[in-house]
């Protein structure tokens, strides 16, 4: 190929010398040829340097690849050995409970499943060390009359209300026999990383509590409200 293009470039240039300029004389084929060589000589320099190009980049492709693909290993290696030695949130809220000296007891139909005493109320926790997040049920608190209905229309309204204006728990009710019976869940997520943990695991315990308070104080706007009606 770089032969070629000397021999065309040679004769291109004696063409242009010969007829462009009237240089008819021995010495102009031999310039001619010498701008060929140069020609050719440009051209194998090009590719050389192109080349040269084409090698550092195709190395330096390797070396972006193999520092990928050792960071990735160095990462699944860490993910590994974080999630093996993670605490589970299971075994996370048994701790929070023994360092709070929060007695409690297994459940007998689901290992899952624990009944404590806190703050004068008997509730139990479901959580597990396949999933990150609790649920905290505050069972059987309160009480009215099933056959009034009037009344059970008020606290069904109470319940609504209360909500909708609070995030931090659920009001539930359910009938058992001749009663209407209020019930408090909790779900929230509870891991080791969140910052002080303890702090926020009694706050979350603390909500079934608020709930009860919540609930009289929106109960006791909703009366007022129908009373003036």
């Amino acid at each position: 190929m770089t032969y070629i293009i000397i021999m065309t470039t040679s004769i291109i240039a004696y063409l242009i010398l010969r007829y462009g300029f009237g240089m008819d004389d021995p010495e102009t084929f031999m310039k001619s040829m010498g701008i060929g060589v140069i020609a050719g000589i440009a051209r194998l320099v090009y590719i050389n340097h192109k080349r040269e190009q084409e090698i550092e980049a195709d190395a330096a492709t390797e070396s972006s690849t193999a520092t990928a693909s050792s960071t990735y290993k160095t990462m699944e290696r860490t993910d590994n050995n974080m999630e093996g030695s993670r605490t589970g949130t299971k075994d996370l809220c048994l701790q929070l409970l023994d360092k709070q000296g929060i007695e409690y007891e297994e459940g007998n139909e689901n290992k899952d499943e624990y009944w404590i005493e806190y703050k004068g109320e008997r509730m139990y926790l479901r959580m597990s060390n396949e999933r990150p997040f609790i649920t905290i049920f505050d069972t059987f608190w309160r009480k009215y009359p099933a056959e009034n209905l009037e009344m059970v229309s008020t606290v069904r309204k109470a319940i609504n209300m209360a909500n909708l204006n609070y995030n931090g728990f659920k009001l539930l009710y359910s009938f058992n026999e001749d009663s209407m019976w209020l019930h408090t869940s909790v779900f929230m997520l509870m891991i080791p990383e969140i910052p002080d943990v303890e702090i926020f695991f009694t706050e979350t315990l603390d909500q079934t509590i608020f709930s009860h308070r919540a609930f009289d104080e929106v109960m006791f706007e909703v009366m007022k409200e129908q009373k003036n009606d």
